[in-house]
């Protein structure tokens, strides 16, 4: 599993009452979404993103990306019929184990927790927020070696940096 995802400098992935109004000046800028979204088995989203993402844009995935939610509660009668509610990390990492996380950071530190990611996209925004969700969220004691594999600045001053994550110690 993998994380592709966007944060400013102070760690932060969404601002104040979850806005992610910050990203609207980076829209343009080519990160490689598209093939990454083409190379991935399936998209996972906890359920608070997907509240924040599903009413006001839809599905915005390829209708032929499988997609599940992070959840205990039923999903909304309009959600596409490919899109499942799972509330079982373990399982939702069984099932689909090339998927990437679409946040947040809480989904991120559940699968974080069980080792099931193993490469992570961070792309760095030249924005500070000073509050709001940080990427990642209190962890307690969990060591992981990342290894950088590629760092690159893009447009607009943007950084991305793609990690290896390794075994626990």
């Amino acid at each position: 599993m993998r994380i592709f995802i966007a944060q400013t400098l102070d760690g932060f992935i969404a601002g104040p009452n979850d806005s992610l109004d910050h990203l609207g000046p980076f829209h343009g800028v080519e990160t490689g979404y598209d093939a990454m979204l083409a190379q991935a088995g399936a998209v996972v989203l906890g359920r608070r993103t997907f509240d924040r993402i599903f009413p006001t844009y839809g599905w915005t995935y390829p209708d032929t990306l499988q997609g599940c939610v992070l959840t205990r509660r039923e999903l909304p009668v309009t959600t596409p019929a490919h899109v499942a509610a799972m509330q079982d990390v373990k399982a939702i990492a069984r099932r689909y184990p090339h998927a990437f996380i679409d946040g947040g950071a809480e989904t991120i530190a559940q699968f974080m927790r069980i080792g099931a990611i193993d490469t992570a996209d961070i792309f760095t925004l030249p924005v500070r927020l000073g509050g709001g969700v940080r990427l990642f969220a209190d962890q307690g004691t969990l060591t992981e070696t990342w290894t950088l594999v590629d760092v690159r600045a893009l447009d607009q001053g943007m950084v991305h940096a793609r990690y290896r994550i390794g075994p626990r110690r």
